[in-house]
């Protein structure tokens, strides 16, 4: 009795251990070039790869190990995005933060998100940002979600490379950073 309450203890701090993880980015810049045909590759830059507080509790440790292990090494990016396929995956320095980067192909631009009207090739295309827990920031197309509540970014129809970037958390001030843990990890690889 008592060892198994021992290893359901163990599971329990295991568990929370895990949920406190406060592992976040200060933004997203997202990058696509789409074939004629609809398929295309993309490419994803998280910049400033940060640990937020967990309450006052400094959880950087936990995060830097959920980012090596789930995303860089592991398949957590891939898990949740089935529709693309991963050529790349790295971390990098810029600009004095801890930046990574995804680069994936897809098979339809379709599946990942972007809407056409299939019925008139003269039909803008549109991406809708609502579907997104971040804030528009910048792109190169139109941005609606100013003047409506849909939240949409629109390009002329024969656009062929897509561009937007998001804001994923402004609470920069009270995070912090990965860059050092990294530089630690790059300097024992």
């Amino acid at each position: 009795m008592k060892k198994s309450f021992s290893i359901i203890l163990s599971i329990i701090v295991t568990i929370t251990f895990m949920l406190s993880s406060c592992l976040s980015v200060e933004k997203k810049e997202y990058s696509f070039k789409v074939n004629t045909d609809g398929t295309g590759e993309g490419k994803i830059k998280y910049i400033n790869i940060i640990s937020e507080m967990d309450d006052s509790s400094d959880v950087s440790d936990v995060d830097f190990d959920e980012l090596i292990n789930n995303y860089i090494n592991g398949t957590y990016f891939e898990d949740e995005n089935p529709n693309l396929f991963v050529t790349d995956k790295r971390l990098f320095e810029e600009n004095g933060v801890l930046c990574g980067e995804v680069i994936f192909t897809f098979n339809s631009f379709q599946q990942i998100g972007f809407y056409k009207y299939p019925k008139c090739d003269c039909s803008p295309v549109m991406y809708n940002l609502g579907n997104l827990s971040e804030t528009y920031e910048i792109s190169n197309g139109e941005y609606l979600g100013d003047e409506t509540a849909m939240y949409f970014i629109v390009w002329e129809s024969e656009t062929k490379e897509f561009e937007f970037t998001t804001i994923v958390s402004s609470a920069i001030e009270s995070s912090v950073s990965l860059l050092p843990r990294y530089l630690d990890w790059e300097a024992n690889q």
